[in-house]
């Protein structure tokens, strides 16, 4: 007995233990029970609120089962656009900046490579001195008053050359205008060069006058089509146009993006184009310009006219006057000194013709991304001889012979001018390196959001697998 009533105690203990841990866990069931009630009618009203939010009022006519699976699918699908809505932006915008990109040097650019429709303006020399042959002096033999005191120049008789032969204040204008045909594609400038004396009236100031009218194309500058080209020079008696015709070279432009090597160049006086040549970069007025050169071998100016008076086939009486004026018979005594006449082996009554003739050298500086040309220089130089070995000698010496030079003159453009043309080839440099540099931000910004979206969008397809 005693044994006995020490088992059933312990089986009764046991047995206690047992009830109290089937009743925690029904306790706890119940519990956990109610709290998945309360949670589950916690996202019913959530999910009521959403689905009335979204869609509106309207009622879900399925049972409690598909309404319930339709909102949580609804749920999912709000919480995943919600998701990627950053994503998309960042895509959007990573895409348009990359376009972009390319739309700039493909598309903006080369609007702007363009020679504007308006292109133009006013370019002046600066006021300076020249040798001067005075031919309306020479025609009626009257010597300037320079030599008034000079015995060669105060005899009977026709009187030497150099009595006709003075230093005068000259000054060149040249303005620039847009005119038709122009559109997309051509522009056609014409220009107007004045090269006139500051020492007389109006009436008697001008030495000579051009108009040049060309077609370019506004890409590459070049000409393109017919030009024309008008001319009047009192002393000459020249007044006549060249009437249509097509010519090469540049002439008042350079091409966007010039390049160091020769191009082309047209001279007006000469009516032909000839190699420019790069020289060295040179920086003016703060701006990096590239420096052309230009000298021309001595040109026959009555060939050069006669072959422009006879592009349509005739020769007017009065363009035969001119032509006169470019080959004149006279004794040798009057365009010879006599030291000259005796190295020469002439006689001072020896017959001659003399022929005029033209050299330049001129020095343009280019700015090289606009092609703006930024300061220009002309040193003229007309002059008579009469041969072509003796033209020669003239341009390879530089010779300024008091009896056989027509014009020498050293025009360079003002101050004024070079300010203004480097203003308009700064303005234009602006534009298209800023275009450039929002084409390089535009391209890293671009491809940066394109992979910050992608990586976004790797992480948020992870999360929800």
């Amino acid at each position: 007995m005693h044994s006995l009533n020490r088992v059933f105690p312990i089986r009764a203990e046991a047995a206690a233990r047992q009830h109290k841990r089937t009743q925690y866990k029904k306790d706890r069931h119940e519990q956990i029970k109610t709290l998945k009630q309360t949670m589950a009618g916690l996202k019913r009203r959530m999910c009521q609120q959403h689905t009335h939010a979204r869609h509106g009022a309207q009622p879900i006519k399925a049972g409690v089962v598909r309404w319930f699976v339709h909102c949580i699918k609804t749920s999912r699908k709000a919480d995943r656009m919600a998701a990627t809505a950053p994503q998309r932006i960042l895509v959007g915008l990573g895409t348009f900046l990359f376009v972009l990109s390319i739309l700039i040097p493909t598309v903006l650019v080369p609007r702007l490579r363009v020679i504007p429709l308006d292109a133009g303006g006013r370019t002046v020399t600066e006021e300076t001195t020249a040798t001067l042959f005075d031919a309306r002096a020479f025609a009626t033999n009257t010597a300037l008053d320079q030599y008034k005191n000079d015995p060669d120049c105060t005899a009977e008789g026709d009187l030497p050359t150099k009595c006709f032969i003075g230093n005068t204040p000259v000054q060149g204008v040249r303005n620039i205008s847009t005119v038709e045909p122009s559109d997309k594609k051509l522009v056609t400038l014409r220009a107007g060069n004045v090269l006139m004396r500051l020492d007389k009236n109006e009436a008697e100031a001008l030495i000579s006058a051009t108009v040049d009218t060309v077609t370019l194309d506004r890409r590459s500058a070049y000409p393109k089509g017919d030009s024309t080209f008008y001319v009047v020079a009192p002393d000459l008696g020249l007044d006549d146009s060249t009437g249509a015709f097509q010519r090469e070279g540049l002439q008042y432009q350079f091409p966007f993006h010039s390049e160091r090597k020769s191009y082309l160049y047209f001279d007006t006086t000469a009516q032909t184009a000839h190699p420019i040549d790069y020289l060295d970069d040179e920086t003016r007025h703060d701006v990096n310009t590239y420096t052309y050169t230009q000298k021309l071998d001595a040109v026959n100016m009555f060939d050069a006219i006669q072959g422009v008076f006879t592009r349509d086939g005739n020769v007017t009486d009065k363009e035969k006057a001119a032509l006169a004026g470019l080959r004149m018979r006279s004794t040798a005594g009057r365009w010879y000194s006599p030291s000259e006449l005796q190295e020469r082996g002439l006689k001072p009554d020896d017959n001659i013709v003399m022929t005029r003739y033209y050299t330049v050298e001129r020095t343009l500086n280019v700015e090289p991304t606009t092609g703006v040309i930024v300061m220009g220089q002309d040193k003229l130089h007309y002059f008579f001889a009469s041969t072509p070995e003796e033209a020669d000698t003239v341009v390879r010496t530089g010779e300024v012979s008091p009896y056989r030079t027509a014009l020498r003159v050293d025009a360079q453009w003002n101050s004024d001018t070079q300010d203004a043309q480097t203003s308009k080839a700064t303005e234009g440099r602006a534009k298209l390196k800023a275009l450039a540099t929002t084409r390089y931000i535009s391209f890293l910004l671009g491809v940066a959001l394109l992979i910050w979206a992608a990586y976004s969008i790797y992480r948020s397809r992870r999360t929800t697998s």
